[in-house]
């Protein structure tokens, strides 16, 4: 196989994401942030942070979760949580990393979880790194799932649903189901999955757009099931890793 065109490190990884180095932690347990405008930093936390408030920001922190329960949770009054520089650690029980609606991801350091994301509309994730899913027998472990969303942009983040050290293959980077609307998916790296891209047969798709995106080969079945999905933009600009040649079809 030749050699790939770009480096790995082009995208997120461990040195670009999560908490940086030489960051003081103190101790928190779990937090439920419920004052609008509130700012959290540099905790150590054990537990989940559950937001009720608005533009609310946490970073340079580490989130180590005490049971299966959702590390981060947004509820309905959320809106406009920004998470940066945070590592989130699941210990292989908690069910989702991070979950639902109205939130921004910037160098997070995702592993350990079942899914990493369930998101619903207006969400951003950025130059993040979602990897080493908890996968259990019977699991259908994502990278990011998106059921019933709309109004996300997911740029140039690394996704692995791909376990090289066990070569254990998940069931996807992202997948789409239901209604999802809006949707930008590009400069992502993305490698592994029963199908790298899910796309459900009966998805109400609109302006769902994959572009300048980059795969590996470690899949099980294929890339994507199916590019010419209504709804579905697949530009030739989404490439092998290997080789930069255009990835056309699963």
């Amino acid at each position: 196989m030749p050699a790939p065109l770009v480096p790995l490190t082009r995208w997120p990884g461990p040195a670009t994401t999560g908490v940086p180095a030489d960051t003081a932690l103190t101790p928190s347990g779990s937090l439920e942030l419920r004052r609008d405008g509130q700012v959290i930093s540099d905790l150590n936390i054990t537990g989940r942070v559950s937001v009720h408030a608005r533009n609310v920001t946490l970073r340079r922190s580490r989130i180590t979760s005490d049971g299966t329960t959702f590390p981060i949770r947004t509820f309905d009054s959320a809106v406009n949580l920004v998470v940066e520089d945070v590592e989130i650690d699941g210990r292989g029980v908690s069910p989702v990393g991070v979950c639902f609606d109205d939130y921004t991801l910037r160098r997070v350091n995702l592993h350990s979880v079942q899914d990493g994301l369930w998101i619903g509309s207006r969400v951003k994730v950025v130059d993040s790194w979602i990897h080493d899913l908890a996968g259990e027998p019977g699991s259908h472990n994502d990278c990011i799932r998106a059921i019933g969303a709309g109004d996300v942009l997911i740029r140039h983040n690394r996704l692995d649903a791909w376990r090289p050290s066990t070569a254990e293959t998940m069931n996807s980077c992202l997948s789409l189901g239901f209604a999802v609307h809006n949707l930008r998916f590009e400069g992502n790296y993305c490698d592994g999955g029963t199908y790298t891209i899910g796309i459900r047969p009966d998805l109400a798709a609109s302006s769902v757009v994959f572009r300048g995106n980059v795969f590996g080969r470690n899949y099980r079945t294929g890339i994507v099931t199916s590019v010419a999905h209504k709804g579905v933009s697949w530009e030739a600009s989404n490439v092998w890793f290997d080789n930069g040649r255009p990835v056309r079809h699963a």
